[in-house]
This record gives C-alpha cells, sequence and structure tokens, in this order.
C-alpha cells in the first residue's frame, strides 16, 4: 500500500476516534518541568552478532504565562558483526504561545541526521499555528500547521534547501489509568521532497513512573538518490521513565 496512503490512514483513525468523544474538559496544565525517557536494547550472538539500541527522551516546561516550551531528542544504533549497520539521530526544539486555552502559536527548529539514509544531515526551522482540537479526560487532539525552511545534506553529496509547508497532528487515548496509545503524524512539504514520519505507541505503566512500551515508526522521503531507499521502518519495545 501507498505510504503516503497508510500514514493518511492513520491520522484519520486518530482524528476519527477522538472525535467520536466530544465532550469538552479542558483543565489547566501543570506549571513546571517534566518529562519522558525511554531505552530499548538487543544484543544477538551467534551465526550473527546483533547489537541494536535506541533512545529518546522529551521534556517540557509550562509556565505562569502564555509560553510553554518543549524539546526532543532520539537516536537509533545498530551494528551486525562489528560493522556500523544503523545510525539515525533526530532532535526538535519548540516555544508555544497560547492566544488563547485552544489556539496557539509556534516557533520550531528540527534536526536530523542518518549516517546511512538518503539524507545525511537536514534543519528546518519553522513557525505557524496549532489548536487543541479535542482535550477530555481521556482524549487528547492537537493539529498544526506551518511553513519554514529546509536545509539538507543528501548522501550523494549534493544539497537541497526551499521553502517548506508543515503540518502534523498529535494524538493520545487514556485507554486505562495504567495505559496510553498515543499516535503522531508528521508532513514537510517542499519543491524537491516530501517528508512524511508517523509514530504509533503504547505504553503500560510497570510500577510508579516506570513503564513498558511498543511503537512502530514509519519515515519516508518521496525523493532520494539512487541506490538508497525512500522508506524506514522501525519497531521498538523497551522501558520509559516519567518525571
Amino acid at each position: 500500500m501507498n505510504i503516503k496512503v497508510l500514514l493518511v490512514k492513520a491520522a484519520l483513525a486518530a482524528a476519527l476516534a477522538a472525535a467520536a468523544f466530544a465532550a469538552q474538559a479542558q483543565e489547566e496544565p501543570e506549571i513546571g518541568w517534566s518529562g519522558l525517557v525511554g531505552f530499548s536494547y538487543a544484543d544477538s550472538r551467534g551465526n550473527t552478532d546483533t547489537l541494536a539500541m535506541t533512545g529518546d527522551g522529551s521534556v517540557s516546561y509550562v509556565t505562569a504565562t502564555p509560553w510553554r516550551y518543549t524539546g526532543t531528542f532520539n537516536f537509533v544504533n545498530r551494528e551486525e558483526n562489528n560493522l556500523r549497520t544503523e545510525e539515525r539521530y533526530e532532535a526538535r526544539g519548540s516555544a508555544d504561545y497560547f492566544l488563547t486555552e485552544e489556539n496557539y502559536l509556534y516557533g520550531r527548529l528540527s534536526w536530523r541526521k542518518d549516517n546511512f539514509g538518503a539524507i545525511e544531515e537536514e534543519w528546518l526551522p519553522s513557525v505557524g499555528y496549532g489548536r487543541v482540537l479535542l482535550h477530555t479526560e481521556r482524549h487528547k487532539l492537537n493539529g498544526e500547521v506551518g511553513v519554514g525552511y529546509r536545509f539538507a545534506d543528501l548522501a550523494d553529496g549534493t544539497r537541497e534547501e526551499g521553502p517548506a509547508a508543515t503540518t502534523g497532528i498529535i494524538y493520545s487515548w487514556q485507554i486505562s489509568d495504567t495505559a496510553v496509545f498515543s499516535q503522531t503524524a508528521r508532513m514537510e512539504w517542499t519543491e524537491d521532497n516530501t517528508y512524511l514520519e508517523s509514530e504509533s505507541g503504547l505504553r503500560v505503566v510497570v510500577v510508579g513512573d516506570l513503564s513498558a512500551r511498543a511503537t512502530y515508526r514509519i519515515r519516508h522521503n518521496t525523493d532520494v538518490p539512487a541506490g538508497t531507499k525512500n522508506s524506514d521502518f522501525l519497531t521498538t519495545i523497551g522501558l520509559e521513565y516519567k518525571f
């Protein structure tokens, strides 16, 4: 199935699921710092020696003013028979200014680096508008649209840059007191490339602030140098600590 169709369906499914619970119950977020740190590790020895590590983290700071700040980081490293076969990093920082409880403006800087991918490194500063589409006791849905400027270094040594349009959704469903499902989808359009990313996740509390989690991520670039693949798929199972 076409990757764009998959991502659009994922976005629509999240939106429709949230829309089924339309009762609004907006609440004030707690002022101060909060965050998550996650890690997964796999080590296989025998006919093939494989070592894989993934990690990610997020932090947010809510002020007593309309400003809120968030940052995320994740990495993937993999070795087979002592040879590095995968190495990816990604970071994103945002500053949101809430005009009302449901409407906000944001400034954002995104960075991606992939030492074995079609696009080796990419920077995307952007600004945009976001809206809290749904906020109930169990369901939260945000939608965003924005514009920016993309700088990208490709694996074949060429460079691309130009204006970009961005959009995305962030959805979470508190299934029970101990389980949360999340779905994010992002799209970035430029003259040279369209980037799509989807991440589905399930977190289950083990004890206290420690949770077990499973995530499935799809990353897709429409235009890549010859000899490289358009899409990357990543499934991880690991632990996450909330602070």
